[in-house]
C-alpha cells in the first residue's frame, strides 16, 4: 500500500451558462424541522449521518484536540478564550440556543478529560512525540484504488519506539451497556479502517504499529491488538 500526502483539489471545469428557472413552492423539497433543545440525544448511538448535533460536536472535538496537540506545553485547564473559540466553531456549524449550550458542554468535557493529569489524553496529545501529526490527510493506494483518509492522531512514542495510530470517537455506551461490550462493538465497527491505516503507515519505518480508539467522553483509550484488526468475520447463513 502506497501513502501520499493529499494534493490540492484539481481545478473544476467551467460549466456552461444555464438559464435560471423560478420553481413553484410546491416543487421544492420539504425542509427538515429545526431541532429543538428537547432533541439533544442522551447518548451517541446510533450516530446517524443526518444527526447534525452529534456531527457538529464530533467535528469540534476533533478541532479542539488538534489545537491542543499543537501547543508546546499542554495546559491543565481550558481558558475563557478557548471556550469562546469553540462556541464560535459550534455556532458556525449551525447550532444555536440550547443546542449550542449543550454542544459546548460536551466539547468542554472532552477537553477537560483530555487534559486530566495522568489520563490517556495528555499522553496522546504530547507534543514531544516524534513524527507527530494531527488530522493528517493522506491518500492510500492499494489493490482497490485510491482512498483519501484523515488520521486523527499518529506519532512515534519516544519511550517505546512504537508508532501509534489513534482514532478519536465521541460515542458512548448505550444505557446498561458495559464498557467491555461497548468497546467490543466499536472494535468490530472500526477495525477494518484501522487495519488500513496500520498497513499504510507500516511502510514509513520498521517500528511496530499500534492502533487505538480514544473515546473522548469517557475518557478511555482502547488498544486494538493485531488479532482484533485481522479477525475474519464468518457471515451468518440466512
Amino acid at each position: 500500500m502506497t501513502v501520499h500526502e493529499s494534493a490540492a483539489h484539481a481545478p473544476q471545469r467551467v460549466r456552461p451558462d444555464r438559464r435560471l428557472v423560478r420553481l413553484a413552492d410546491t416543487s421544492l423539497p420539504c425542509r427538515k424541522p429545526v431541532a429543538s433543545a428537547d432533541s439533544v440525544p442522551a447518548d451517541n448511538f446510533p450516530q446517524r449521518p443526518d444527526n447534525h448535533f452529534e456531527r457538529s460536536v464530533g467535528t469540534t472535538v476533533h478541532l479542539v484536540l488538534e489545537q491542543l496537540a499543537q501547543r508546546p506545553t499542554l495546559p491543565l485547564e481550558v481558558t475563557d478564550t478557548d471556550m469562546a473559540q469553540w462556541r464560535d466553531a459550534l455556532r458556525e456549524s449551525g447550532l444555536s440556543g440550547a443546542l449550542l449550550d449543550a454542544g459546548l458542554a460536551r466539547v468542554a468535557a472532552a477537553a477537560a478529560h483530555a487534559l486530566a493529569p495522568g489520563g490517556p489524553g495528555r499522553w496522546i496529545l504530547d507534543s514531544k512525540h516524534a513524527e507527530a501529526h494531527s488530522e493528517w490527510a493522506l491518500t492510500l493506494a492499494d489493490g482497490e484504488g485510491f482512498r483519501d483518509v484523515v488520521i486523527d492522531r499518529t506519532f512515534v512514542d519516544t519511550g517505546s519506539g512504537e508508532r501509534w495510530i489513534v482514532d478519536y470517537k465521541t460515542s458512548q455506551p448505550m444505557a446498561g451497556e458495559s464498557l467491555s461490550m461497548f468497546t467490543a462493538r466499536e472494535t468490530l465497527h472500526y477495525r477494518e479502517q484501522l487495519a488500513r491505516y496500520r498497513n499504510a503507515l507500516a511502510n514509513l519505518g520498521d517500528q511496530p504499529v499500534r492502533c487505538a480508539l480514544y473515546f473522548t467522553c469517557l475518557p478511555h483509550l482502547h488498544v486494538l491488538t493485531d488479532a482484533d484488526l485481522d479477525m475474519q468475520i464468518t457471515p451468518v447463513a440466512p
